[in-house]
């Protein structure tokens, strides 16, 4: 319901609605507001906020429901606790690479990981109702700034002054004198401590410390650009976190910057600790497991000129060689490359020997590159060993007799080999471990001698546009606290036009705001100032004695 346009009884001055004071005499006026408990009085000067005046459209119901306070305490519970959630297992960020992520969580951490991955609680961060959180935590954020600091911004603009008597019995610090002789003295006291005066006739406002009354908004602004500054985070061109996996001798296309760029790795390099006089020989001792030193990639950077030239080969020109280490990253245009971990689980090539079946060696051994493996091989003596199927991650044989593989990457591979010494041959099915003959009876063995892996690094390309609105979000936040926690708005109204009356307000710090204004009433020739909290008092007699 919309309310209506209050007349004050005082002075016959009509004020807009919601207003608690007038604005001609100041008077308390729409008791009504009172005995809701709205506590605007002091805050706004008895200015009235939109959210509590207006109802009627559905514009104004919903900017009432995300102006309100306890919705926007509610939004932040339910980020804090989704947060929570989210730190419970590790998001799919920080998996192992290649990992398939449901088994991942489900070998880990069981059934409660397979629920966490199948709720989206793996990318929870990025997840489209955490953002919607987040925009609604926003939107309540600037919407409740603007509705209390319209008003607040008008109360401070253009104070006034002049008040009811009954305001300054309002007041918690209040004093009332017969003599009025020395409230020039009383003024001039006040301004020698900060205070800046406003007259209006026989009125006068002292007040200093106005600054803290923007406290609050100071922190909502610094909030609002941390939250503008991790939701552009999801634009595409502002935020990138990638992981690169790069073997080496490998050159790979650098993701996100539209194939302008590549990185050879040349080598990859891992210093452990030795024991010889350094002041970890004592930790070196009591473990027995490796510590790594150091991580390092020696990389190529290229540049290729034909970026421009669409459905042209790269023309990659060298820019630079580099070592990325921990913490030292590459740096090139908006872009960082960072040393991640490394992986030598993938296979680089093995090798096999030819038996007889007395398990006599038979010419040399062989070796099979399984990235790009050769279909024969001569060992020797006459002997050739010729590759009928590979499977680079075996899973099963189909009911062709084909070999299955999972990934195209060397973890598992199997092999159907065909031994002939030009006159008869003879298959068998190699595996890690296990070797099972095809034809019958076979004359001859292959045997697994010894495998090389391959060294992978992987990096991360990092890219953050947004890192500088955080932190000066961050930065203003923190103003904002300073203010609103250590400066105090002081407000001090001083009439003589019925004796002497003084009242004084303030938002923090009332035993400081009368250490302020004892001095100068004693100086004057007045009592100390009347603390009502400080004595067995009743608020509802004073409301009572209105007239």
């Amino acid at each position: 319901m919309e309310l209506n346009e209050i007349e004050c009884a005082s002075c016959g001055h009509v004020n807009p609605p919601g207003t608690q004071l007038c604005q001609s005499c100041g008077k308390m006026i729409n008791s009504d507001y009172d005995k809701k408990k709205i506590k605007d009085l002091m805050r706004y000067d008895g200015s009235a906020i939109r959210s509590k005046t207006r109802s009627r459209s559905i514009f104004d119901k919903i900017w009432i429901f995300f102006t309100s306070i306890k919705v926007g305490v509610s939004i932040i519970l339910l980020i804090a606790v989704a947060a929570s959630v989210g730190t419970l297992f590790p998001q799919e960020y920080f998996i192992p690479v290649g990992a398939d992520p449901l088994q991942y969580y489900t070998e880990h951490y069981g059934t409660l990981g397979r629920l966490y991955y199948e709720l989206g609680f793996h990318n929870l961060y990025s997840s489209w109702w955490f953002i919607l959180l987040m925009g609604m935590l926003a939107l309540s954020i600037i919407s409740a700034s603007i509705d209390r600091g319209v008003p607040l911004y008008k109360s401070l603009k253009n104070p006034r002054a002049k008040k009811h008597p009954t305001f300054y019995r309002r007041q918690r610090l209040n004093l009332h004198d017969a003599d009025s002789g020395s409230i020039a003295g009383v003024i001039e006291g006040l301004k020698k401590k900060g205070y800046k005066v406003k007259s209006e006739g026989r009125h006068h406002l002292l007040e200093k410390g106005r600054l803290s009354r923007w406290g609050p908004y100071i922190n909502h602004t610094g909030l609002i650009l941390l939250l503008f500054g991790s939701m552009l985070r999801f634009f595409p061109g502002m935020y990138v976190d990638e992981l690169i996996y790069i073997t080496e001798g490998e050159t790979v296309q650098l993701p996100e910057t539209e194939g302008e760029y590549y990185v050879e790795n040349n080598e990859f390099i891992v210093d452990i600790y030795e024991e010889g006089g350094s002041v970890f020989d004592e930790t070196l001792q009591n473990t027995n497991e490796v510590i790594t030193s150091n991580y390092q990639t020696d990389i190529t950077f290229y540049e290729n000129q034909n970026v421009d030239v669409v459905g042209a080969q790269p023309d990659l020109q060298k820019v630079e060689d580099y070592s990325i280490r921990v913490n030292h990253p590459y740096r090139f245009d908006q872009f960082e490359l960072y040393q991640s971990s490394y992986d030598n689980s993938q296979m680089k090539s093995m090798t096999f020997q030819l038996e007889d079946s007395n398990e006599q060696v038979i010419g040399e051994p062989f070796t099979i590159d399984l990235d790009d493996p050769d279909r024969t091989y001569d060992v020797g003596d006459g002997m050739e060993v010729n590759m009928r199927a590979y499977a680079p991650d075996f899973v099963e044989i189909d009911d062709n007799g084909a070999l299955i593989s999972q990934t195209p990457v060397a973890t598992n591979p199997a092999f159907v080999f065909e031994v002939t010494d030009g006159d008869s041959s003879e298959l068998s099915l190699l595996q890690i471990m296990l070797s099972t003959d095809i034809t019958q009876d076979n004359e001859y063995n292959v045997r697994f001698v010894e495998n090389e892996n391959h060294m992978a690094t992987v990096l991360t390309l990092k890219k953050d546009l947004t890192l500088p609105i955080i932190a000066t979000g961050f930065g203003i936040f923190l103003i904002g606290l300073f203010i609103g926690s250590y400066i105090n708005h002081r407000r001090i109204w001083i009439n003589d036009e019925d004796g002497f009356s003084i009242g004084a307000h303030t938002n923090k710090n009332y035993f400081g705001l009368k250490k302020d204004i004892d001095p100068v009433l004693k100086e004057n020739g007045y009592d100390e100032i009347f603390d009502r909290d400080a004595t067995d008092f009743d608020e509802g007699v004073i409301i009572g004695e209105e007239k």
